[in-house]
Formats: structure tokens, C-alpha cells, sequence
């Protein structure tokens, strides 16, 4: 298969799984994964998706964490992070791996900000702990219709 026709298939995943797990390098030197709210998932988190389909940045992920959570302590302490998106039932798999960097800009939080996320951050977009983070890709990877691929992204 070409990769053009990967790539797109590609993109097509991280816009329908619910989940992305996110893998950080621990202190102590060991990965850990966790699983992450998939920001484009247009049923699962209508307003994000919208407002990040209009910047068409194709493999930029975007998150939403809290400040104090550890995976923070660890991007801080080094920011190469992977992101893995998987779709059993067509055997297709991604693995995007690149620099993660939070977002401070408080329009672009703004915009992302979803309500129902109150439950963590009680005073919105603009609670001290609500924290966007976004990964830049520097490559992609995975399995897709009887075949493994990479690209540069």
C-alpha cells in the first residue's frame, strides 16, 4: 500500500479511537502508559474536535491534563513521549513518537475547553491546573492491513 493511502488511513484512526495511550519516560527510567482523552474524537469531545479540525495539523496531538499530575513531573524531567492509537477489529495500530511541550496560551485553552471537564478543573480553562500539552510527531509507525509501515512526519 502507498504511504499516501497509509497516511490517510492513519489520520482516520486518531480521529475514531476514544482512547490514546500516552507513554512517558518515568524517573526512574522505566516507560509508562496511561490512557489519554482522544481530543478528536468528535462523539466523545465535540467542541475540542471542531475547534482542532479547523487548524488542520494533521499529526499534532493535542491533550488535557492536570499540572500536578506525574506524567507532568516526567515530560518536564525529558519531553520524548509516543502516543499509541488501535483499532483491533481492522488490525491497525499507530504509534506517533515526538517532543511533547504544554500550551500556555489561554485563547487556544479557551477554545478547547469543554464543560463537562469541570468535574477535574472546577474554575474552567483558566483553573491552575488545567494544562493543554502538545505533541509534535517526528515519526509514525504501526500495522495496518497484513503490513508494518513507518514515516517521517
Amino acid at each position: 500500500m502507498e504511504e499516501s493511502e497509509i497516511k490517510k488511513e492513519c489520520l482516520k484512526l486518531t480521529h475514531t479511537t476514544n482512547l490514546i495511550y500516552l507513554s512517558t519516560n518515568g524517573i526512574d527510567g522505566y516507560p509508562q502508559t496511561r490512557t489519554m482523552t482522544n481530543l478528536r474524537n468528535k462523539n466523545e469531545n465535540p467542541i475540542a474536535s471542531e475547534f482542532l479540525a479547523q487548524m488542520q495539523d494533521d499529526f499534532i496531538i493535542y491533550f488535557v491534563t492536570s499540572k500536578s499530575s506525574p506524567k507532568m513531573q516526567q515530560i518536564r524531567a525529558n519531553p520524548k513521549v509516543s502516543a499509541y492509537f488501535c483499532n483491533p477489529a481492522e488490525f491497525h495500530t499507530l504509534i506517533i513518537a515526538g517532543q511533547i511541550e504544554e500550551i500556555t496560551d489561554m485563547e487556544f485553552k479557551k477554545q478547547l475547553w469543554q464543560n463537562n471537564w469541570k468535574i477535574h478543573w472546577p474554575d474552567g480553562a483558566e483553573d491552575t491546573e488545567f494544562t493543554v500539552l502538545k505533541l509534535s510527531p517526528a515519526f509514525a509507525k504501526g500495522f495496518y492491513t497484513k503490513e508494518l509501515f513507518e514515516f517521517k512526519i
